[in-house]
């Protein structure tokens, strides 16, 4: 089994979604001098799941919608997730300039930690998380609430938001610009909008990533979302210009990276090696859906391309990375 059954899009190509002009700052190979990172076991540790149900029979909740699973492992994943995004973005949960921010919307919550962790930076702000199913955490602080809803849909708050927070909806189907329209018409004058993501198609700080199996498995599961009607991974290098477009002002376009494995030196090599962690954790759950229900595949074949794919994943050899880009844009003072 290769990666060369698709179905085809003539529109999209493996020359097309490779990124051009993308720099991560301070992302560098180690040279062997480098000492390993000295993160905590636990945060690379595998996550466990129950073994007797197949990938492609793991519980979906959200019907076309979302297409990764929502079982207890996946929500462990998630949180982990969190971690290592953090990380990469230098401990900060968010890069907007904001000052004293009252009222926070955060879309598509997930589990609901990044909620949690900012309402308890900022005990003073209100704080919602949307999405599909409504989380339950354990703890959740007075200033923190959580709601069922369907972020396409319509929100129709009567309050508007100081800060709108999006981070990694490019596994939702949805349209990417009615998204950031629809998060300017809910913004207070002044408002941010920070939409974090990752692009789905590795790039490599060398040549190494040309002889690897990655670039034909994401660029398969690039054509997969595709026919499954989510294509806004694509779009990510245009939000800046759509943000600007739909009338956000000061839109500032950040570069950061997720290392396959602890290939980098420096403060990178640790993000790695957690980012390998979760994608052992989440690829099968993603890829063998986007697989089988996108390009036809069948469960046989999507677990022996994702189980390659995680093997080279693995290889230090191969200095690949998964950019990230932040946007972050204010609504005028002066818009109604």
């Amino acid at each position: 089994m290769t990666c060369d059954r698709q179905i085809d899009r003539p529109e999209i190509t493996i020359h097309s979604v490779r990124l051009k002009d993308f720099n991560p700052p301070r992302l560098e190979v180690d040279d062997g001098t480098d000492p390993e990172s000295d993160i905590d076991p636990s945060l690379t540790s595998a996550i466990e799941r129950d073994q007797s149900v197949k990938e492609v029979d793991r519980p979906l909740h959200y019907g076309e919608k979302y297409f990764l699973p929502s079982d207890k492992a996946e929500l462990t994943r998630l949180d982990r997730q969190h971690m290592v995004w953090t990380r990469a973005l230098d401990g900060d949960l968010f890069k907007a300039p904001l000052v004293a921010p009252k009222r926070v919307l955060d879309v598509g919550t997930g589990t609901g930690i990044w909620a949690i962790d900012f309402a308890e930076e900022y005990p003073d702000a209100e704080v919602l998380g949307i999405d599909l199913s409504k989380p339950s955490p354990l703890d959740i602080p007075p200033n923190c609430k959580f709601e069922q809803k369907d972020f396409t849909e319509p929100w129709n708050y009567t309050n508007t938001f100081d800060l709108i927070h999006c981070r990694l909806l490019f596994s939702a189907k949805h349209d990417a610009r009615q998204l950031l329209q629809q998060a300017y018409d809910s913004l207070a004058p002044g408002g941010y909008l920070e939409y974090q993501d990752m692009y789905g198609f590795p790039s490599a700080v060398d040549g190494s990533l040309s002889a690897s199996i990655l670039e034909p498995f994401f660029f398969s599961g690039i054509l997969g979302l595709a026919h499954l009607g989510s294509t806004a991974v694509l779009s990510l290098p245009l939000y800046k210009q759509w943000m600007t477009e739909i009338g956000f002002e000061d839109v500032v376009e950040v570069h950061r990276a997720l290392p396959t494995n602890g290939w980098p030196k420096g403060r990178y090599k640790a993000v790695g090696e957690m980012m390998l962690s979760n994608i052992r954790a989440g690829l099968g759950g993603l890829y063998t859906r986007v697989f089988t229900n996108g390009l036809g595949w069948s469960a046989e074949e999507a677990a022996e391309m994702v189980g390659k794919a995680e093997e080279h994943m693995a290889d230090r050899s191969v200095h690949a990375y998964f950019p990230i880009f932040i946007f972050y844009g204010r609504k005028s003072l002066s818009a109604a």
